[in-house]
């Protein structure tokens, strides 16, 4: 399974119990979506590094997480998200290191992307 895949798995269990992240659909998927109906995480990857401190066992494999309303109102989705984004970044801290929330767009829905790193063995 890859490294997209299981984080994807990891975040549908761990979220359920997470009141402002229960509703939030997850996917893992390097393709574009179309149908936006709730809030959703999508998952891509970014790059594959080896990992200084065990360059032959692990790799650090950067993911992306974008975080898309299914709102076309910008306050609308921007009110929605204003919760999510606070709750994922609350999420990562404890978990992986991850860069800044920043804006973006997602066709014409506001999303927000936070790229982050996993510590994968490479086996």
């Amino acid at each position: 399974m890859s490294v997209r895949k299981e984080i994807e798995t990891q975040l549908k269990a761990d979220w359920a119990d997470i009141a402002e992240l229960a509703g939030v659909r997850v996917i893992a998927t390097e393709r574009e979506l179309d149908d936006i109906t709730v809030p959703t995480a999508l998952i891509r990857g970014k790059s594959f590094a080896l990992t200084p401190q065990a360059p032959l066992s692990h790799r650090n494999v950067g993911l992306l997480v974008t975080l898309i309303s299914p709102h076309l109102d910008l306050d609308r989705a921007g009110d929605q998200l204003d919760d999510i984004v606070t709750a994922t970044l609350d999420y990562l801290d404890a978990r992986y290191s991850h860069d800044d929330a920043t804006a973006v767009g997602y066709g014409a829905r506001l999303a927000y992307d936070i790229p982050f790193t996993v510590i994968a063995s490479k086996e």
